[in-house]
């Protein structure tokens, strides 16, 4: 089961790249991660350490979102949790094909959702699902080889993921856990989709500013 700190990080980087939002307060990740206060202030408090974000009185601001999606992708442990792997001989996107209803994709698979496009071929499957529901649909084999990883859902991940995947942020942090050369090259794509997210949010908060004025 993925850690609930990392519920607080994602919701922090989906409100940069994807609702243009680099300044909230704790009490609405709280509210929006169903934690305690108490959980997300020793998170910010690190975040600040490093300089990843700036306090304010009624919240913090994300002065560097890099920073806290490494600081996510480097303490994030996918491996804990995998649920269920299996192998299937048809082509990813058949095996994409025949997840489950509510299945959530995510690294290659997820990217590919989002963009429609990949920066190369990929011969996996990353998906939060059921893992009995994709079992029914792919049982275990003698085969060594896998080619499917299901991950644990959890609440939050389904309340901010889009059209089948998951958030860019949580993509971006899985395809760095799972490592490779494949991985790497759909990274540096996603790296600069990311940082024009990141640029389109600080122009957001700069007007918003100035019609404060």
């Amino acid at each position: 089961m993925i850690k609930k700190i990392d519920w607080v990080l994602r919701e922090i980087l989906y409100r940069v790249y994807e609702q243009n939002e680099p300044f909230m307060s704790q009490k609405s990740l709280s509210q929006a991660c169903g934690l305690s206060m108490n959980t997300v202030n020793r998170l910010v408090s690190k975040l600040n350490q490093f300089r990843a974000i700036e306090k304010k009185p009624f919240g913090f601001r994300v002065l560097n979102s890099k920073k806290v999606l490494l600081y996510w992708a480097a303490t994030r442990n996918l491996a804990r949790t995998i649920t269920y792997t299996a192998y299937s001989p048809d082509s990813e996107l058949e095996i994409e094909s025949q997840m489950p209803r509510g299945a959530i994709f995510t690294a290659y698979s997820g990217y590919y959702r989002r963009f429609r496009t990949t920066p190369t071929d990929y011969d996996e499957v990353y998906v939060y699902a059921d893992p009995e529901e994709v079992k029914r649909r792919f049982p275990a084999s003698e085969v060594e080889r896998r080619n499917i990883f299901v991950l644990a859902p959890d609440p939050h991940l389904k309340r901010v993921s889009k059209d089948g995947a998951a958030p860019l942020a949580q993509i971006y942090v899985d395809l760095w856990q799972v490592g490779g050369a494949v991985a790497d090259k759909f990274i540096a794509e996603l790296d600069k989709k990311l940082e024009l997210a990141a640029t389109d949010a600080l122009k957001a908060m700069i007007r918003a500013t100035r019609r404060g004025q």
